[in-house]
């Protein structure tokens, strides 16, 4: 299996800085590294290279456009190279891959490259979406850009670069702008390559936005627990059935689903459902639903209703 962990962030947002720490101090993070660059000439491909050294890391480059739209087949091209190569080498161990976008990328057409190719299908799982979020205009992106909010309601982790240069009211109100988007992310803050968790409780009010239309769907979060006896046949079924009626409405969806084999890592964005895989130790027992527009009660009853070996 492949697993992939996707590094995004708005343009100027510090990932590359952030993912070139990350690298130097684990250098067993990924065995193959994915630089996306829109650029024609790929900066970020060299310095992420001295950041792995020589021959420690695979590094593949992808210039001249963006690998969620024109570039799509080149990143599909490197991953199946990398299927082929996996199952040439065998190895029980998972290939660690880290694609990092550029800033324009959407990261719900990447995972759906994973779900949308029958071989990617079956050999890799989207472990990890990491957006990084500049602490000095990261509040003000996130006020005036959408695709921003978007990259921020999807992620797994948020991790805030150059936090040193902003003070705590700032560092909280956007903290507190991130939770409102996606209330179940982990959030933490850079500072000169050190990570420090950040605590950021859910705004007491719904939050509006400068550039959101008049009536616009919210983006809110809803976590629960499935309990150890949910079916996962009923679970995988109500699951697809909602992907496809509301794709605009349930964003992105992550957790934890109990199986006779164990429990499962389940994951969906939009229409598209990955492939489970076992769910690591420590991964938890809960499941996240990110929604656009649709009510967290609503698909509380609905999942009740359809999945009742899941009623906590």
């Amino acid at each position: 299996m492949i697993e992939v962990t996707l590094v995004s962030g708005f343009l100027g947002a510090g990932k590359t800085t952030w993912l070139e720490q990350r690298l130097r101090d684990s250098p067993d993070a990924a065995d193959v590294l994915i630089v996306n660059d829109f650029a024609e000439d790929g900066v970020d491909t060299r310095t992420l290279r001295n950041a792995v050294g020589n021959g420690a890391v695979d590094v593949e480059e992808i210039v001249g456009g963006c690998v969620c739209c024109e570039r799509l087949d080149d990143l599909r091209g490197v991953l199946l190279r990398l299927v082929r190569r996996r199952h040439r080498e065998g190895g029980a161990a998972p290939l660690q891959v880290i694609v990092e976008t550029s800033g324009l990328a959407r990261p719900g057409r990447l995972a759906g490259l994973l779900t949308d190719d029958p071989v990617l299908r079956l050999n890799t799982t989207l472990r990890t979406l990491v957006v990084v979020l500049d602490s000095v205009g990261g509040e003000r992106l996130l006020r005036h850009r959408a695709a921003a909010r978007t990259q921020v309601g999807l992620a797994d982790r948020v991790v805030f670069a150059r936090a040193d240069l902003v003070d705590a009211p700032q560092a909280a109100a956007l903290a507190g702008i991130v939770r409102g988007l996606n209330a179940a992310c982990a959030i933490a803050s850079a500072d000169h390559g050190v990570e420090s968790p950040v605590d950021a409780p859910p705004p007491a009010e719904r939050q509006h936005f400068d550039d959101e239309p008049e009536g616009a769907a919210p983006v809110r979060s809803w976590v629960t627990s499935l309990r150890p006896g949910t079916s996962w046949a009923q679970y995988a079924l109500w699951l697809h059935a909602m992907s496809r009626a509301h794709p605009d409405g349930l964003l992105r969806t992550k957790g934890v689903v109990p199986s006779p084999d164990g429990p499962l890592l389940v994951q969906s964005m939009g229409p598209d459902i990955a492939l489970p895989v076992p769910a690591r130790p420590g991964q938890g027992e809960s499941m996240v639903f990110i929604l656009g527009g649709l009510d967290p009660q609503d698909v509380a009853r609905s999942l009740a209703a359809f999945v009742r070996s899941s009623t906590i």
